[in-house]
């Protein structure tokens, strides 16, 4: 084997890599760069989720043509001078290689203007300059990126769909925009405006603007300190949740992190309190002296390390704990004062009656089979915690998820709809108003079509509010008495990290609607309901696990409990 120099061109585009790995990640270095220019406003505009073209502009400090064109060179920066720097870092980059990874694998255009100067530009391909040339702009800075990939097509086979590289790429907006509330931001997507934030009072402001006022108002405040270490933000208390991670946001000094210490101290203290596969609402700012966090760990400045990581664990799980022990988890009531679309009212759930006037449906539901007769092979004995169904067989007993069972029935009905070509619709007299944070909106709308296909048709209202209109009928009953909303912001997950295989797709979707309109854990059913559950579990194909491969059904066989009691 001999050792040979890589040539120079080469080098390059695989340091290119290790920064770049797709639109998000152009995406979240400009904007770092031009909030390190101390902007007050930030726009950006992507094309293909990022794919055909990333714009950012912003009204900042702007650059000189000498620093133009030495932005683009690698590890130029004015953000440290010496090695001493590295030890008070205080700006989100530092390291000089995101614009020098970008113009390696896209085709680049900067325009810049210092506030005391004129504008000039300079254009970038495959690493190969051109300019700096007088150009026309307000102070501040453009930055164009298009055809990323366009020379290395190995890693450009690699990216998702428009549709996936879109999340990708407004989450890191999302997180920059809840970062730092005191910057207005625009967010476009192939010429349509995802969302607007002006620029907000306090981090509640800024919620509000990304998540509906609802959502904002009820969020518990954290704020606990020990000397230079402070722990604030805020977090949703146990009413509010989400089926993923998604919006949980660490800053560390300003900076967004992955810390699976941080993730960790925010789960256990939300355990007890939460059910399992259940997540809070938390944007949990950690401010401290800059040499007690170390940020240069990653080229791409995610991941960081505390030089005392017990002491930020311990002070964050206290803020947590008390926060969560406040009057604050009592939630107020909310009076709306958005827009006036009515919806329905939800009575309690020991009422078990429909709460949303339906009209006629499409065509007629899909009926469900006739009361199947109690076997004499099976009996329901009783309901345990509102949660299991305690089930006596010739066998032993079998404990029944009342819940899961539900699901599996509902998953089943969805799914033999589905495949015969047509999902039963059931129409609503009075529309329901949905609320979704701009990304869940923005992922919403553009897959009416498949939306319809499963039964639920939703008109857009505006700033992240839909009309829902239909929704499946063999579901609508069961889901008007826990609210659609959840329901709707399962889907959402779904389409934005579901599998690109149709089938795949569709049927995730459908084991969500069905999860959503199951009875639940907690709800109390009359001594015949339980009976007809069970009865009707045994008719499905699989009546054992639930879509999402949990048991339904746990079994104590006669021997088990002969000799637990020492009978055998």
């Amino acid at each position: 084997m001999k050792i040979r120099k890589l040539p120079e061109e080469l080098a390059r585009k695989i340091a290119a890599g290790e920064v770049i790995e797709r639109p998000a990640s152009v995406v979240k270095e400009l904007l770092e760069n031009a909030i390190d220019a101390k902007s007050e406003t930030i726009a950006v505009e992507l094309a293909a989720g990022g794919k055909d073209a990333i714009i950012v502009r912003d009204n900042g400090e702007g650059m000189n043509p000498d620093d133009l064109r030495l932005c683009v060179e690698r590890h130029a920066t004015s953000k440290i001078a010496s090695e001493a720097d590295l030890d008070a870092i205080a700006t989100l980059g530092f390291r000089g290689e995101a614009l020098a990874s970008i113009v390696q694998v896209a085709r680049v255009r900067i325009v810049s203007r210092p506030y005391d100067a004129d504008a000039h530009e300079i254009r970038v391909a495959g690493g190969a300059i051109a300019g700096p040339h007088p150009a026309a702009r307000a102070p501040g800075t453009t930055v164009e990126v298009r055809d990323l990939f366009f020379n290395v097509p190995a890693r450009a086979r690699f990216l998702g769909s428009a549709r996936s590289e879109y999340f990708h790429a407004s989450r890191a907006v999302h997180r920059l925009a809840l970062a730092f509330p005191e910057i207005g931001w625009t967010f476009s997507h192939n010429g349509k405006e995802v969302f607007s934030a002006a620029v907000a009072s306090d981090l509640r402001e800024r919620i509000a603007q990304l998540y509906g006022h609802e959502i904002a108002q009820v969020l518990i405040p954290i704020d606990e300190n020990a000397g230079e270490l402070t722990v604030s933000g805020l977090i949703s208390p146990p009413d509010i949740k989400r089926g993923t991670r998604r919006d949980q946001l660490f800053c560390v000094n300003g900076r967004p992190v992955l810390d699976r210490g941080l993730s960790y101290v925010l789960a256990n203290a939300y355990q007890g309190i939460l059910r399992r596969g259940t997540y809070p609402i938390a944007v949990i700012h950690i401010d401290l002296s800059p040499p007690a966090v170390d940020v240069n760990v990653h080229p791409r400045k995610e991941e960081i390390r505390f030089v005392d990581a017990h002491a930020v664990h311990a002070l964050m799980a206290r803020a947590l704990n008390r926060a969560l022990s406040s009057r604050y988890v009592v939630a107020p009531i909310v009076h709306d004062a958005g827009p006036s679309v009515p919806t329905a009212p939800l009575p309690p759930r020991s009422t078990r009656q429909p709460t949303l006037p339906l009209a006629p449906s499409h065509r007629i539901a899909v009926q469900p089979p006739e009361k199947v007769r109690v076997t004499s092979d099976r009996r329901v004995i009783g309901q345990l915690q509102n949660t299991y169904l305690l089930v006596e067989t010739p066998d032993g007993l079998e404990i029944v998820d009342q819940h899961i069972a539900h699901e599996r029935i509902l998953y089943e009905g969805l799914k033999a709809q589905f495949a015969s070509g047509e999902v039963a619709r059931q129409r609503f007299l009075l529309p329901v108003r949905i609320e979704l944070p701009f990304e869940a909106a923005a992922v919403i709308e553009g897959a009416t079509d498949e939306l319809t296909r499963i039964g639920i048709v939703l008109d857009e209202f505006g700033g992240g509010t839909f009309i829902l209109r239909e929704y499946p009928s063999l579901l609508a009953e069961e889901q008007s008495r826990y609210g659609f909303q959840q329901a709707i912001e399962k889907i959402a997950d779904v389409l934005t990290n579901g599998a690109e295989l149709a089938g795949a797709l569709f049927d995730h979707m459908l084991a969500e609607l069905a999860c959503a309109a199951a009875i639940k854990a907690g709800d109390r059913l009359p001594l015949p309901e339980q009976q007809a559950l069970v009865e009707r579990l045994l008719t499905m194909e699989n009546p054992y696990s639930c879509p999402h491969g949990r048991p339904i059904i746990f079994t104590l066989s006669r021997a088990e409990l002969d000799r637990r009691f020492q009978r055998a």
